[in-house]
């Protein structure tokens, strides 16, 4: 092989390994729910159902963290601890890939905040997670522990009676 075909080859390999520690866990979103038909009900919705809000709604990742339930009724302190959950939970699961991963995240509110007909929430994450680690099956040592990184993201949740949309902060 030529210096400069190794050098390619290589260089390529690179990129390959470490392609899941500089993205970001999940990817971008993309909308899961399905439209839903307008009832004969539909004109006597409430004005928050008919908010418009940025971005599209939360595409859960997999993973042993389920879905939170959005609060029956929407407050500054029910949608905090909605989103802090909820972001918590969906970074946990981008970072999760089997029974032998380790997850650890720690995230923050940093404000909640009422425009537009919906509540707004800023939320801060940091996490890391180690995969593997264990014994190899043949008892001749133990597997490569596989360390991803979640640097500091922040995120703004969108938060209505009827939709939870997730969109990367500017701020």
């Amino acid at each position: 092989m030529r210096p400069r075909s190794a050098l390619l080859a290589a260089a390529t390999a690179l990129l390959l390994v470490t392609a899941g520690c500089v993205s970001t866990p999940g990817g971008p979103s993309t909308p899961t729910d399905s439209p839903t038909e307008a009832s004969p009900d539909a004109a006597t919705s409430t004005a928050a159902s008919a908010t418009t809000v940025p971005g599209t709604p939360l595409d859960w990742p997999d993973g042993p963290k389920k879905r939170p339930d959005r609060p029956e009724t929407l407050t500054e302190s029910s949608v905090r601890e909605f989103v802090n959950t909820t972001e918590y939970r969906y970074v946990y699961n981008s970072l999760w890939y089997d029974d032998t991963t380790e997850v650890d995240a720690e995230c923050e509110v940093d404000s909640v905040t009422r425009e537009s007909g919906a509540w707004r929430a800023v939320v801060t994450c940091t996490a890391y997670s180690n995969t593997g680690g264990g014994p190899r099956e043949n008892g001749t040592g133990t597997s490569t522990v596989v360390h991803a990184d979640y640097f500091t993201q922040t995120w703004v949740y969108w938060v209505t009676e009827d939709s939870v949309h997730r969109v990367e902060s500017g701020e």
